[in-house]
């Protein structure tokens, strides 16, 4: 910036970057409710829907490195309205598509704004705000994200039983058009801090093995994990993994400087907040299946049992971030995955009978956790790496994040899975509503196989839970003994 912005214009400045993370956060998980009407529309295959979410994911994360690098050598403003506007204008097109494939390729398209967007985001807040006075927008930056996994069930679930599932895309054409103009307006001249060239060589390669990776992760629980495809897509990215970091370390201007991996409390950090993300993504995964299968409640009310994550997170993010401001945020981060592990215990004896509000209190923990550690986690990692590199920093964050939601999720499935086959043999049914509607109308004259099915997924949900529960346990020793 070439001249100093007030704290007042700083914050001004946030609401449409705030506006425009949350929309590009929600519209995955807003996405996940509307895939079955999406499925039933276009007559479209298992393969098919797989490939709506996977064009987003993997054109997203083989992205998002190379799109916080460019943040760092454009004007980080200009850039960011770009985004908005490749977003909003391709969730647009994602509405309008006549079948599976165009909706596919318009995905791709929305990914690339998105990529674009969500990997500059915390380094608009880190040039927005000195040190010592960005804990709070931090924490905002949080409640975001933490906001868009549950409350994306309850709008998902809202506008596609009440309009339709074009609207989960439609929805976010105001949203961006009020995001552009604001930033047009609050958002301040972010010069570039590098005036280097790009290392598109480097972005290639990254991008083929984030995206091998990805796809096996995302794609395994599916193929099997030991099939060829899966296995494929392992080992063949293991060449471009080893040959982009020949590349980045004999390169002038890397697309990703390994050295900031040196950096201790980034690094640790990164670590810490991956483990959240993991543990998360593993629970979330498994939830929805109990309460929209054995509990037999919609989507849109499996996403009301689960908000006080979000409304607990909005609390204390804020909260926390302000704190590490004024304290060492080294004891915050150790906190807050001390509830999150709280959380996942009272989730390891929860029963089919369980009410609303025991529910409703048992995640209190959880939101609490997410607040207590992202906020300050977000503010220890972009204050620790050098002002010019913070795009690519942010880069990095999110992609290591979008891997642990996947490598989460693909986890939690393998075990829930793994310890059904063994108790039951209903290894590859989760209890989803088609499946338990389906079940019980074979099973009316003998109950026995929905019995099974139903004890069995519960059993395994605590099995996971248990497991899962030594995650934060552990991330939280860890930001105690090395975080500076």
């Amino acid at each position: 910036m070439k001249e100093k912005v007030s704290e007042k214009d700083s914050w001004l400045a946030l609401i449409p970057v705030g506006m425009g993370l949350f929309m590009v956060l929600l519209d995955a998980s807003v996405l996940r409710v509307a895939l079955p009407k999406i499925t039933q529309d276009f007559h479209a295959t298992m393969s098919d829907v797989q490939w709506i979410s996977n064009s987003y994911t993997l054109t997203m994360v083989s992205l998002l490195v190379l799109a916080g690098r460019i943040g760092d050598v454009v004007r980080r403003d200009k850039y960011f309205i770009s985004a908005m506007a490749i977003f909003t204008f391709s969730s647009f097109l994602c509405a309008q598509a006549w079948n599976v494939a165009s909706l596919i390729f318009f995905r791709a398209i929305q990914a690339v704004g998105g990529a674009m967007l969500s990997s500059n985001v915390l380094a608009i807040i880190t040039e927005l705000f000195p040190p010592g006075k960005r804990g709070m927008a931090m924490g905002i930056n949080s409640v975001m994200t933490a906001s868009s996994f549950t409350l994306g069930p309850i709008i998902g679930g809202w506008l596609t039983t009440n309009l339709s599932w074009h609207w989960v895309f439609y929805i976010n054409v105001p949203v961006g058009i009020i995001s552009i103009i604001l930033a047009s307006t609050l958002l301040p001249p972010l010069e570039a801090k590098e005036r280097v060239p790009i290392d598109f060589s480097g972005a290639v390669l990254l991008g083929i093995s984030l995206a091998l990776i990805t796809l096996g992760i995302t794609n395994g629980r599916v193929w099997g994990w030991w099939s060829r495809k899966t296995i494929a897509c392992f080992i063949v990215s293991i060449p471009y993994a080893f040959a982009f970091l020949i590349r980045e370390l004999n390169c002038d201007y890397p697309i990703l400087d390994l050295s900031l991996f040196k950096v201790r409390n980034f690094s640790v950090s990164i670590l810490a907040i991956s483990i959240l993300f993991f543990g998360l993504s593993a629970s979330l995964f498994v939830l929805p299946y109990f309460l929209q299968g054995i509990k037999s409640l919609t989507a849109e009310e499996s996403g009301y049992w689960m908000v006080s994550i979000p409304l607990l997170n909005t609390l204390f993010a804020p909260l926390a971030g302000r704190l590490s401001d004024e304290i060492n945020p080294k004891y915050l981060m150790c906190l807050g995955p001390l509830f999150f592990a709280l959380s996942l215990h009272f989730l390891r004896n929860v029963g089919i009978d369980v009410n609303y509000w025991t529910f409703f209190f048992e995640l209190i923990p959880m939101g609490i956790g997410m607040g207590l550690l992202m906020s300050p986690s977000y503010n220890v990692m972009m204050g620790s790496v050098p002002r010019e590199k913070v795009g690519m920093a942010n880069g990095t964050v999110r992609s290591i994040n979008t891997l642990s939601q996947a490598m989460g999720v693909a986890v939690g499935g393998v075990l829930i899975a793994n310890r059904m086959d063994e108790l039951t043999g209903y290894g590859n049914f989760l209890p989803d509503p088609g499946t338990m509607n389906l079940l019980k109308v074979m099973t009316k004259s003998n109950p026995l196989p929905l019995i099974s099915l139903v004890s069995g997924f519960v059993d395994s949900m605590h099995y996971v839970f248990s497991i899962v529960v030594w995650l934060p346990i552990v991330s939280s020793i860890m930001i105690l003994l090395l975080v500076e």
